[in-house]
Parts: C-alpha cells; sequence; structure tokens
C-alpha cells in the first residue's frame, strides 16, 4: 500500500507489504473488492467466508487479550470483506462507548475532532443512532443511499485521506457491548458491497463472543492485587495531561492504549472528558462515566466532571472500584447468562433456597435446578458457595490463607 499522511485517531492502517496484484484480473488483492459475479466467483467467495468463519469459531473458544484478538481478526477477515484501514475499540459493555484504541501506525492526536464529529455533529451511522435502531453493522454508502459526501466525517476527515467509504461493526448481539470496529476503504475502489455486509453481520456473533470470552480471566493467568484506585486525573482543555496522583499515574500505564504515546493518557481519558463537557452543557445527557477494564483484569468506574478557574475549564477524571450493583450486570453478562440466569443468580446472592427460588420466579423446581446447573457450569463452579465465592472474589476462588489466586 503506498504511504499514507497520519489520519484521524479512529483510524489504524494495516500494516505489511504490498498487495498483490491478480495477473488474471489486474485487481489488487488480498484486499480487492468482490467485483466478479460468475459462479467461480461466487464459489470462491463462499469458500473464503467458510475458512473465515472456522477461524473465527475457533477465536470465540479463546480468552485471549483484546489486543490480540484484535490483532487476530486484522490478520482473518480481509480474507472476506475488503477494506484498506481498521481501527477496533473496547467499549464499556453496558453503554456502549469506546473505551480504549488499537492502532499501530497512525497519529491519535486527532482524537478531539473524531470525538466532535461522533457526539456533537450530528452525522449519521454514528454509535449513538446504531444504538437507537439497534443496527450492529453499517456503511455510510448505505445510510446515504449510495452519497457518502453527506456524511459529516467523509467529508471532514475520512475523504482527505482518500477513504470513500466506512463499515461499522457494532459487537452487541443481546449481553452487553463488548468492542466496536471501524473498516475503511479506499474511494477508488468502491463501497462495501452487499455480500461484506451480509458476511460482517454473520461474522459479527462469532466476534462478539470472542470479545466477550477476552474480559473473562484467562486460565492459569495469576491476576495481581486490587487495582490502582481510587484516583484522581485532571485533564486540560485540549486533553493533556495537568496532573495525576500516584494511584492516577498507575492506572494510566495500566490502560495504557495507543493513545498513550501521543496523549500521555489513554483513550478512556480524553472520552470521558468529552463526555463531562457535553453533560455540562446538556442536562439530558449521558452522565461522564465508563466502565472500564485493565490489562491485569480489574474493572474501574470513570467519572469526569469540568472544573472553572484561572487556568480555564478542565476537567477532573476520578477512578473508583465499582461498586457490586455497577459490576454485577457487567460480570453476568461477560460469562453468558440469559436473562433468566440472571434472575436465578440474584436470588442465589440474597441467599433463597431452590424452593424459594422457584416460588420467587414462578418456576418447578427441576427448572431451577436446570438453571443451576447452567450457571454452575459457565462460572467453572460446582456449588452455590463456590459460586458465590467466585462472583464476590472477582472471579478468583480464595486459598486457605485468605489471599486471591
Amino acid at each position: 500500500m503506498r504511504n499514507r499522511p497520519h489520519a484521524h485517531s479512529i483510524v489504524v492502517l494495516i500494516t505489511g507489504p504490498p498487495p498483490s496484484t491478480d495477473s488474471t484480473s489486474g485487481s489488487t488483492g488480498p484486499h480487492r473488492p468482490f467485483e466478479r459475479t460468475d459462479t467461480t466467483e461466487v464459489a470462491s467467495r463462499r469458500e473464503r467466508e467458510r475458512r473465515v468463519l472456522s477461524d473465527l469459531r475457533d477465536l470465540a473458544g479463546t480468552r485471549v487479550s483484546t489486543v490480540r484478538l484484535f490483532e487476530e481478526l486484522g490478520s482473518v477477515l480481509p480474507q472476506a470483506v475488503g477494506f484498506d484501514a481498521v481501527c477496533w475499540h473496547d467499549t464499556d459493555p453496558l453503554i456502549g462507548l469506546p473505551t480504549s484504541m488499537v492502532s499501530d501506525t497512525l497519529d491519535p492526536r486527532g482524537i478531539a475532532q473524531a470525538l466532535d464529529l461522533e457526539f456533537t455533529a450530528n452525522d449519521v451511522g454514528t454509535v449513538a443512532e446504531m444504538q437507537a435502531k439497534g443496527s450492529r453493522v453499517t456503511t455510510i454508502s448505505q445510510v446515504t443511499h449510495g452519497h457518502p459526501e453527506r456524511s459529516i466525517r467523509m467529508r471532514e476527515q475520512l475523504s482527505g485521506y482518500g477513504f470513500g467509504d466506512e463499515l461499522r461493526l457494532r459487537c452487541d448481539i443481546g449481553a452487553g457491548s463488548w468492542g466496536f470496529a471501524a473498516f475503511m476503504r479506499e474511494k477508488a475502489r468502491g463501497s462495501f458491497t452487499v455480500e461484506e455486509i451480509r458476511f460482517a453481520d454473520q461474522a459479527n456473533r462469532l466476534i462478539t463472543t470472542a470479545l466477550r470470552h477476552s474480559h473473562l480471566p484467562r486460565p492459569g493467568a495469576a491476576v495481581p492485587g486490587s487495582a490502582s484506585v481510587p484516583a484522581v486525573v485532571i485533564l486540560g482543555s485540549s486533553n493533556e495531561l495537568v496532573a495525576a496522583d500516584r494511584p492516577g499515574q498507575r492506572l494510566i500505564a495500566e490502560l495504557a492504549d495507543s493513545a498513550s504515546d501521543v496523549l500521555a493518557v489513554p483513550t478512556a481519558f480524553p472520552i470521558i472528558a468529552k463526555l463531562a463537557r457535553i453533560a455540562e452543557e446538556t442536562p439530558d445527557a449521558l452522565p461522564a462515566e465508563l466502565r472500564v477494564q485493565t490489562r491485569n483484569g480489574h474493572w474501574v468506574v470513570l467519572r469526569g466532571s469540568v472544573l472553572h478557574g484561572a487556568t480555564g475549564p478542565q476537567v477532573a477524571i476520578s477512578a473508583t472500584a465499582p461498586t457490586a450493583a455497577e459490576i454485577m450486570p457487567v460480570v453476568l453478562n461477560a460469562h453468558g447468562l440469559t436473562p433468566r440466569e440472571q434472575l436465578v443468580i440474584r436470588e442465589v446472592l440474597g441467599g433463597g433456597s431452590t424452593k424459594e427460588i422457584a416460588k420467587a420466579l414462578s418456576l418447578t423446581a427441576l427448572t431451577v435446578q436446570d438453571h443451576l446447573k447452567s450457571i454452575f457450569t459457565k462460572f467453572g463452579a460446582h456449588s452455590r458457595g463456590e459460586l458465590v465465592a467466585r462472583l464476590s472474589f472477582g472471579t478468583q476462588r480464595p486459598d486457605s490463607s485468605g489471599q486471591s489466586r
């Protein structure tokens, strides 16, 4: 691929050798659009899709870190979806907003403009619009009815770097939002095809499952002590780091992502700052609050508020350990519990017996036992006591000395 100037922070170019040239068709690969419609090409495309789905099923059964998972997805998906650039994000599982950014080659200092376009420009195909419509996959060409220039972010950002279309993937299939991705295609190669959009939607379930699993403790992984909270971080009017207490400095290191080298803070912090500024101007806006997971597996709640003083408006960001009420929905969704199983486990945590749970939920005792068996399997527990302990200790079991292991 030819060299390209640094784009805005929501884009990451795929690195590697230049795409090869198909001597028969003259088109570039492996990311070329699927332009031929003859029987041979259809069969070839279906075979590629089968291979990709097989790889995604393998990934869905693993518990690698999200960064590693994003790398694997970036190497697998181009076989079925032709794109020239991609950006992956972790998200807050409860509200679906990005909490990280993966980028190896691009300058993330444009994140402020990207956030403005996402949250305040009233553009089409935004995260909020996708959530409101229940959309999991969308493209700019699709939502503009073939006129991508009608998109503000296309006019003001993407087109300036040679892109002509963007496909967005929201990793939410009904049990929490576990990630978000934006795939970009060069203008000269046309829009994403109907087949690619269909496949992205099909693959989304497996991608989401893999991301959900990535938030579970990895087998044999040691989880260090408590996260670096409570903590306080102060950002300036341009999201520059003004100050942080020592726990805040440790937390910044624990949440480090592609933005950290340039911004001195990870992506979650400027996003919280943006939410805080919006909340101050719009009382009914989303609260400036995000749930994020550190590299060592701890969940932290970030909250932001605007400060006013002689040096101009700053944003104070506090980090605390989540309460049981704040984190329990995340933990239950991460383990893949159904809505009915979640009701059962809440009764278990309340000390209810099988008979009492059955009465409270209008179920038979046998049905409750079936739900408990499924819950034990998903948590890797063998009894109610062990299940409660795993929930109480953040999925870790205390050893005989009372310390987690």
